[in-house]
């Protein structure tokens, strides 16, 4: 069965597998908050569910083609501004130079010791994105 990515107003993103994209966005309904602005079949989707001690689920991307896909349909605003970020200062000493930087746990760490000028150019970006679709 297809999946389907709903874009809500207020930025955020559902992910549901239906058979059409009028079932995707019925399905969506009860957990969207918010009006579904787009909707537009996946190309890929991969996400990995980590059981914590209390019982939690937590659910993380890690497919470089997932998080392209969905920066560049769904967010280009962030994406242009992590693209921005990495541009001007490129990879720590430490990131690994065989991966993709974007993707990886080194690139985690190296995002915590962006200096303040690129954590306000991602607020900045996610801010955009949660306004572009108000009226």
């Amino acid at each position: 069965m297809p999946m389907y990515v709903l874009r809500l107003r207020d930025g955020n993103c559902i992910v549901v597998d239906a058979r059409n994209e009028e079932l995707a966005r019925e399905t969506a309904k009860p957990l969207a908050g918010s009006e579904v602005v787009s909707a537009r079949k996946l190309k890929s989707f991969v996400a990995r569910f980590a059981l914590g001690n209390e019982g939690e689920l937590t659910g993380t991307l890690l497919d470089k083609n997932t998080l392209s896909d969905l920066h560049e349909h769904e967010y280009p605003m962030l994406r242009a501004a992590n693209a921005q970020s990495y541009a001007d200062f490129g990879a720590s000493e430490r990131d690994n130079k065989a991966e993709p930087v974007l993707f990886d746990t080194a690139a985690g760490r190296h995002a915590t010791e962006w200096d303040d000028r690129d954590r306000q150019i991602v607020r900045y970006a996610v801010e955009q994105e949660r306004l572009r679709f108000t009226n």
